[in-house]
């Protein structure tokens, strides 16, 4: 009896253990990401635009400036109901790729003074290219003060 018993049992674990199919878990195989660069194409400027560590105003930058002659900004909000800006032109002879610090406030002999409350945060991009065509774009611009 004790031999049918451990055949039963010997029978028992071989099913167990090799009949009844497991989970395969497999890695997924790794596709790199494309790497794309930014380039002037009709009707697009190579800017960039975030907001500033303190969200107290907006950097801008340009990635390239290949393609295009000048650039324009005009950055504009209102506070408390008063509107406020700045704006400028950007030319290859002025330094196009360094970044620009707009902020939500004025600054003189290195004091700024932040302002609150603000509504309607706009800046508009102008591009004139090389080939005489004029491109604009415009950020809505969200507020946190």
């Amino acid at each position: 009896m004790s031999r049918k018993l451990s055949i039963i049992l010997l029978i028992f674990i071989a099913v167990v253990t090799f009949g009844i199919p497991s989970a395969t878990y497999a890695a997924k195989k790794f596709v790199p990401k494309k790497v794309t660069r930014a380039k002037v194409s009709a009707g697009s400027i190579p800017a960039i635009v975030r907001y500033r560590g303190d969200r107290q105003g907006i950097l801008l930058s340009f990635l390239n400036f290949n393609g295009l002659k000048s650039a324009s900004y005009s950055f504009t909000y209102e506070t408390n109901g008063n509107p406020q800006g700045a704006g400028g032109t950007i030319t290859a002879a002025n330094n196009p790729t360094a970044q620009r610090e707009l902020l939500f406030g004025t600054c003189s002999s290195g004091v700024c003074r932040y302002h609150y409350n603000l509504t309607n945060a706009r800046l508009i991009l102008t591009a004139k290219t090389t080939n005489g065509r004029t491109i604009s774009k415009s950020y809505r611009i969200k507020t946190y003060q």
